[in-house]
């Protein structure tokens, strides 16, 4: 096969087949043994298997065959035996010439010279490129792809970037939707005339439903990671169409409850998926893609929302153009195939073999023996529970969920979905309009977009660990300034001298509530500023309106919102801290999270962490506009504490977050585990390389811990 492919001009590919031969019986015919056979003193013996059965190459045209290999292409006969585990066994390929030198025993065998072999590579019926899966031999060992010559490497990155793609959707719909919101939420409030609660309520219901999906996932996955995308984007597209068209408040809070749950299943799917498709070189990035597409989806939302902000009734186009992207997904996924390791588990190896043919260049045999050796060893309780109670009694599985448990939380109570959500909200505190509030939200999540852009270029050279501990450092800085520039805004929005007694103080837990500037004032209940006053206004019959002007107010009557010298440092601080989200807190704990957990608990345990992703969104979603009330904290407190979170989080992560980068998933799980714990059959079934790899980092995460 490699002399005709090379004569043809293609790029040479080495195939040995394996297949034993019948032994039952001597040769049908007299004649002298074919090169495929070798007389010996024993008998006859398949060439390739010495005389004590097991395999090998023994000298002569198999042993010529390989050198030509290794003379003749960039291969060294280390990266030979990398191509599949059978070659490791073989001790006598060199990456010299033969310089014609036999064997005591070669002196029986007349080998084929190369001249033979160039003629018998001449004819295209000689050899059969078919075998083994889908071919006539079952017994080949090593199966000719496409991915082996120029050609096939392009397509498996033309596969890898359309599976990429299209499971991104996933993301997308998850980024379209938590973006949406922050602009449809002023123009659905003068709709339907929403409170502060249910306001809160119309954001937090997708989340809620969010959480209760992905917690349910794990059952669903047993089906399959490509059913439960499909059924996600079906799910998500006929919620956009139900939120499009509802008449009533009841109706959009139940339609956000059906698009929560399309997108929480396919918020734990979707990282799993790509992870376990992905070549390890390649997976970071892959996986960051995914959360790229997060960021783009939120910035195609705040472009949306502008460019419906002036329409009437524009926010039934913002939500309802989230069908778009979930029908394209529904549509892309019926052609791409399934998991590997899930097709493994199902016991379809040879499917399992042609996916990794199609989305690997080289290596997919020794790749499908490790998920196989992996699922062997996966044998979890198959209740829930039972699962969880395995787990609490297996402290590397314990410790490498906490750790993304941790990852998850830190990466909500840092505020992200409270600048997400309520962009369009912080921008109108700081004393923007309605209208340019949701352009500016629209174009600061750009900023994260080129931040995740910068995580998937660096993810594989700085690594999983650098980037999250270098975006959470600036993320809390720049919590830090933003609550600065809300403070600023305060004190320099002009004093109060006087007013009424209504208005000159309020209730309040972090200051005294006394009203000094515009900015107490005007979140005073039915209060207005007027030429240093704090008025009482003018009674009307729409008890959500703002109150109008009194007639003792001679002057600009201000409410909602005082002239606010520091808005454009909001603007900066938005920008800093998403951007620097992106890069690292935005994207790795769902890289991390889809690298850490065995096999036979990866399913339990992503969809705990991921649960605690949502509780945690809930949690800040649902109070953040509770919170920056002056009752409360105050914005600029709301602010301050999600910085403190980040700071203390970055202490507790820089102690026990190791580094996972270029190791295989198999190798990653070998990280949590501490000297004297169950699991040396993982870690005796490892490499040298790979131990070499787990070893440094536990060094590493060791002197840390110190």
């Amino acid at each position: 096969n490699l002399l005709k492919q090379k004569v043809s001009g293609q790029s040479p590919t080495l195939i040995i087949d394996f297949s034993p031969l019948d032994l039952s019986g001597p040769p049908s015919s007299s004649k002298a043994p074919s090169s495929a056979t070798k007389t010996s003193k024993k008998g006859i013996e398949p060439q390739g298997v010495d005389s004590e059965g097991s395999p090998g190459i023994r000298k002569g045209p198999s042993d010529r065959l390989i050198k030509h290999v290794v003379s003749t292409t960039d291969w060294s006969s280390d990266q030979l035996r990398d191509r599949d585990p059978l070659l490791s066994s073989v001790d006598n390929i060199s990456d010299e010439e033969d310089e014609g030198k036999t064997t005591d025993d070669e002196d029986e065998t007349m080998p084929m010279d190369d001249a033979a072999l160039l003629k018998d590579a001449k004819n295209p019926n000689t050899y059969d490129t078919g075998a083994g899966v889908g071919g006539n031999d079952s017994n080949s060992m090593l199966v000719p792809s496409d991915s082996s010559t120029k050609a096939g490497a392009k397509a498996v990155r033309r596969r890898l970037a359309l599976l990429t793609s299209l499971s991104a959707l996933g993301g997308f719909l998850f980024g379209y939707d938590t973006g949406v919101i922050s602009g449809a939420l002023l123009l659905l409030n003068n709709h339907f005339s929403l409170t502060t609660t249910q306001s809160e309520a119309v954001v937090t219901s997708t989340i809620v439903a969010c959480f209760v999906s992905s917690m349910c996932a794990p059952y669903a996955l047993r089906w399959g990671r490509r059913p439960v995308l499909l059924a996600a984007s079906a799910v998500f597209t006929a919620g956009s169409l139900m939120l499009a068209y509802s008449p009533t408040y009841e109706v959009l809070l139940a339609a956000r409850l059906v698009i929560g749950g399309g997108v929480g299943t396919a918020s734990l799917t979707v990282p799993l998926y790509l992870a376990e498709l992905s070549p390890k070189e390649l997976r970071g990035k892959v996986v960051t893609a995914n959360t790229l597409c997060v960021a783009f989806g939120q910035f195609s939302a705040g472009m949306v929302d502008g460019l419906f902000a002036d329409v009437h009734e524009g926010w039934r186009w913002m939500l309802g153009l989230g069908a778009v992207p979930g029908f394209i997904m529904f549509v892309g996924f019926l052609g791409l195939p399934e998991s590997p390791r899930y097709l493994v588990q199902s016991g379809k190896r040879e499917a399992a073999l042609r996916v990794l043919q199609d989305y690997r260049s080289s290596g997919s045999h020794a790749e499908l023996e490790t998920i196989e050796a992996e699922v062997l060893q996966a044998t979890a309780a198959p209740g829930f529970v039972s699962q969880l109670s395995e787990i609490w009694m297996s402290p590397p599985t314990l410790r490498a969920l906490k750790l993304g448990c941790g990852l998850q939380i830190l990466q909500q109570l840092s505020g992200i979905n409270t600048v997400m959500y309520y962009s369009g909200s912080i921008y109108q505190m700081s004393g923007f309009s309605v209208s340019a509030s949701i352009w500016l939200a629209g174009f600061t999540a750009l900023a994260q977009v080129l931040g995740y852009l910068a995580s998937i270029y660096a993810v594989e050279t700085r690594g999983r660990r650098w980037l999250t501990l270098s975006s959470l450092a600036v993320v809390s800085a720049s919590l830090v300034g933003l609550g600065l520039t809300f403070l600023g805004a305060r004190l320099t929005s002009g004093s109060v001298s006087g007013g009424d007694q209504q208005c000159m103080s309020q209730d309040a837990a972090v200051w005294d509530g006394v009203t000094r500037f515009c900015g107490d004032c005007v979140t005073a209940p039915g209060c207005g500023y007027c030429g240093g006053k704090c008025l009482v206004g003018a009674e009307t019959d729409d008890d959500d309106a703002d109150p109008t002007k009194p007639d003792e107010c001679d002057g600009d009557w201000v409410t909602g919102t005082c002239e606010n010298p520091w808005a454009n440092f909001s603007i900066v601080g938005m920008v800093v801290y998403l951007l620097a989200f992106g890069v690292g807190m935005g994207g790795m704990p769902w890289t991390v999270n889809s690298e850490i957990y065995p096999l036979q608990y990866k399913n339990v345990c992503l969809a705990l962490s991921t649960g605690c992703n949502w509780m945690a969104n809930i949690l800040v979603s649902a109070t953040f506009l509770t919170l920056s009330e002056n009752a409360v904290l105050t914005v600029q407190g709301a602010f301050w504490m999600y910085g403190s979170v980040a700071i203390l989080g970055w202490v507790w992560l820089y102690r026990v977050m190791p580094e996972t980068k270029g190791l295989e998933l198999e190798e990653v799980a070998a990280l949590f585990r501490r000297d004297g714990e169950e699991g040396g059959d993982v870690w005796a079934n490892m490499g040298d390389e790979g131990r070499k790899r787990v070893w440094e980092e536990k060094e590493k995460r060791e002197s840390r811990r110190v």
